[in-house]
């Protein structure tokens, strides 16, 4: 495929199809070789079973791309994000790979990790979890690991050090870490939330998702993602890849021609209530409209006997026509 920097939804189903076939390949230059290179024997052995089984994810998944509003909502929503029990029906698909039109995660420079913005999540459903990879891309990736660390004795890359690591990584992607998700159970960066973050300052949520690795910064955009999938704000269509993609696809693996679920956030109309007309509701007059910020509410499902977090789209309350109150003058959520 075009090697291009940015990725749109027609590009995914040869990016998986190529990924999937160099993880499968057990050659000196595939991609199992590639991920054990530099480690010891029993951790090169995981290493290459890890990218036999990630192969094996990738070649089940379903296909998803998720439009740059609907990401940068993931990421707002995510920060307020409540304590809450993974189940198997929040995800849309048992294995998956999903990109996001726009990172996830910020870039971050120095240190002992590698900073690349996290642009993609795949999944596989395993028993009781879900096993989860993120996934950056190529180029930035090389320019983070282009750059030395003087603080760790690192120097920078030599011109000819970049292209051996980009020949050596062909795919447009790369993964970065991995992490599981259990059913049934808080993750442990949503351990510290509470169950109603309603209440809670931006600064407060702000601090909350801060102190997230990167890694769980991308599985908190991913759940969230999941979660906002389940509900009428998003919408989903078809995508499918170019004739010249189709044509590599069917010499690839023809049983990976399929297309991708783009994600997008669903505009919804704006259809003031009775109430909102009067401006009056539960013997209440208001004389003025005031703007209700992004927050989650626990909805109760008795199918599965649980709450389920639902995001409600920040939103203009009060009635018609009344002078609107300044937002930077609010700093929570107004209550009747």
């Amino acid at each position: 495929m075009n090697r291009q920097q940015h990725i749109t939804a027609r590009d995914v189903p040869e990016i998986r199809a190529e990924l999937a076939a160099w993880l499968a390949d057990t050659g000196p230059d595939g991609g199992q070789e590639v991920w054990a290179r530099g480690f010891d024997p029993g951790t090169a052995a995981q290493e290459r079973a890890a990218a036999a089984r990630q192969a094996v994810t990738l070649q089940a998944a379903e296909l998803f791309y998720v439009s740059a509003d609907m990401t940068r909502m993931a990421v707002s929503a995510g920060q307020a994000l409540p304590s809450y029990r993974l189940h198997p029906e929040d995800l849309p698909a048992p294995h998956g790979l999903l990109l996001w039109e726009e990172p996830a995660t910020d870039a971050y420079d120095g240190g002992e990790y590698t900073g690349c913005p996290i642009i993609g999540m795949s999944w596989a459903q395993r028993g009781n979890r879900v096993e989860v990879r993120s996934w950056a891309r190529r180029e930035e990736w090389l320019a983070f690991m282009a750059k030395g660390d003087p603080r760790a004795g690192l120097r920078d890359l030599t011109p000819e050090e970049v292209r051996r690591l980009r020949l050596r990584n062909p795919q447009p992607i790369v993964c970065m870490s991995s992490g599981w998700l259990p059913f049934g159970r808080v993750p442990g960066w949503l351990s510290s939330a509470p169950e109603d973050t309603s209440g809670m300052t931006l600064a407060e949520l702000e601090d909350l998702a801060r102190s997230s690795g990167r890694q769980e910064q991308a599985e908190r955009a991913l759940v969230v993602t999941w979660l906002l999938m389940g509900q009428t704000l998003a919408r989903e269509e078809d995508v499918r890849p170019s004739k010249a993609a189709v044509k590599h696809l069917h010499r690839l693996d023809p049983k990976l021609l399929t297309s991708t679920r783009y994600v997008q956030l669903r505009h919804a109309k704006t259809v003031p209530e009775q109430r909102a007309q009067t401006g009056e509701a539960g013997g209440k007059t208001y004389r003025h409209r005031w703007i209700v910020r992004g927050h989650w509410k626990n909805q109760w499902y008795p199918s599965r006997q649980a709450h389920r977090p639902i995001y409600v789209h920040p939103h203009i309350k009060g009635p018609d026509g009344a002078p609107l109150l300044d937002p930077d003058r609010l700093v929570n959520v107004l209550r009747r």
